[in-house]
Order: C-alpha cells, then sequence, then structure tokens
C-alpha cells in the first residue's frame, strides 16, 4: 500500500518541494543542507529521562514508543513524508501530524523523541530509524496502528502474543510498543538516550559519563542530519520549573 496523500477524514498535509541540493539516503555529496551528528550530546539521556518521569507526574506517561525505519522506506519509494527528499523534512511534517492527530483526541501532547542510525538494521532496513516515545490512552491504541500503516504506507502484520509491540507492520517497518518494564516512562526515556556515550574523556582521561544515568543502554550512534532529539515543551525544563518539579 503506497502513501501519498491522506485521506480526507484526517490531518491533511501540505508537501512542498525540497528544492536544491536535497540529500538523499546513500548520497555520497560532502554537501549537508542540516548539521551532522554522529551521538547525542552530553546530558541528553537525564535529561529526557526527567521529562518523562515529569510527564507520569502530570497524569500524562510518556507510556508508548513508535519506531519507524524512515531510511528503509524511502529506499522502497513509499512517498508521503519519506518522498520529501530529505529525512529530517520528512520526519518534521509527520510530527505534526502525530501531534495533531493526538491532541485532536486526547488534548494532550507529551513527546520525547530521537532520531538514530543503525549500520545493519532489522531485516536489511539498515540507516535512520525514528523513535517518538509518546502519550497514548489505551483506547487509541487499535486506531492509532491503524492510522501509521495509512502514514507509511505499510500494512498492520501479526503481531506474536509474547512480544512487547502492540502493532507491527508486515515487513517491520514500523512498530508500536507499549510495554517497558517495570521503569515505565523513564525507561523509555532511557532507551530513546542511548546515543549518548557511555564514555566521555574529562581531565584528560577517558572514562564513564557521569552524566549519562543508563550507561548500559547503548547504540543509534551514527550519522544524522538535522535535529538529533527533542522534548515537547508540555514537559520540557520550563514547565518543570513552573510546576515546581524536583
Amino acid at each position: 500500500m503506497r502513501h501519498e496523500l491522506l485521506e480526507q477524514k484526517t490531518t491533511q498535509p501540505v508537501f512542498t518541494d525540497v528544492s536544491g541540493k536535497s540529500c538523499l539516503v546513500g548520497n555520497t555529496n560532502t554537501f549537508t543542507r542540516y548539521t551532522l551528528t554522529k551521538q547525542l550530546p552530553v546530558g541528553t539521556q537525564a535529561r529526557m529521562m526527567r521529562a518523562a518521569a515529569f510527564s507520569q507526574a502530570l497524569g500524562h506517561p510518556v507510556n508508548a514508543l513508535l519506531t519507524i525505519n524512515a531510511a528503509h522506506l524511502q529506499r522502497i519509494g513509499e512517498g508521503g513524508v519519506f518522498g520529501l527528499g530529505h529525512l529530517w523534512d520528512g520526519f518534521q511534517v509527520l510530527l505534526e501530524l502525530l501531534r495533531k492527530w493526538i491532541t485532536t483526541r486526547s488534548g494532550v501532547w507529551a513527546a520525547i523523541w530521537s532520531r538514530e542510525w543503525s549500520q545493519k538494521g532489522i531485516n536489511g532496513q539498515a540507516g535512520e530509524h525514528w523513535h517518538i516515545g509518546l502519550y497514548l490512552p489505551k483506547h487509541f491504541h487499535a486506531d492509532f496502528a491503524t492510522q501509521t500503516a495509512e502514514w507509511t504506507g505499510q500494512n498492520i502484520g501479526t503481531v506474536s502474543p509474547s512480544a512487547r509491540e502492540s502493532a507491527v507492520s508486515e515487513h517491520r517497518a514500523w512498530h508500536l510498543s507499549v510495554k517497558h518494564g517495570p521503569g515505565g516512562p523513564e525507561s523509555l526515556a532511557a532507551y530513546l538516550g542511548k546515543a549518548e556515550p557511555s564514555a566521555i574523556k574529562r581531565y584528560g582521561r577517558r572514562g564513564p559519563n557521569p552524566y549519562k544515568p543508563r550507561r548500559d543502554k547503548i547504540g543509534g550512534n551514527g550519522p544524522i542530519e538535522g535535529k538529533r532529539f527533542h522534548i515537547c515543551k508540555t514537559i520540557g525544563p520550563t514547565e518543570q520549573m513552573r510546576a515546581q518539579y524536583v
């Protein structure tokens, strides 16, 4: 199922042409439209975990994780947001669709996200992939999965009863997870912050990164152009200070 535009019943994005030297997946041109990074900044994981804990304190926990193998969907020519040329452009469009879909139904947008890179990937789906943690009430799981299938052009597949996923596409181009163990939202956030280096150089010596609470979480580091992570304003530092969250 190839997705080009959303149906009338859902949010309608306006896709503008991405002119100039767009950096497609696999392009060897050294020109980059956006800043390139290979890992998350030091302190990112702790910030994400604090935001996730705050979301739980507000009663709108970041309790679902949507993962999309974006580079793979672009390679197979799925169209829609994956046909915009640059994955950072496509991600911004998709994020706005997500925000509007969620707020229209629950009235609350509490989200954190990170963009990662994989050398091998699953089933040959190497390259850039997206992790989006968000507040998603249980009664929206099925409808959200159906909408994700529309956005990605990948039909919903069969989920094993023992799997952690709530929904997964036929070829694992995307999956929705709603179980994260005893750690809850903070555990989810620690996973999204895993591309922060677990070891850094301090005082001339390389050692464990004291600013990364979960140094056992690793992976996802690699070349990403454009913004690599974000915490939405609803659960960000400003709102935490306003609520005197300690």
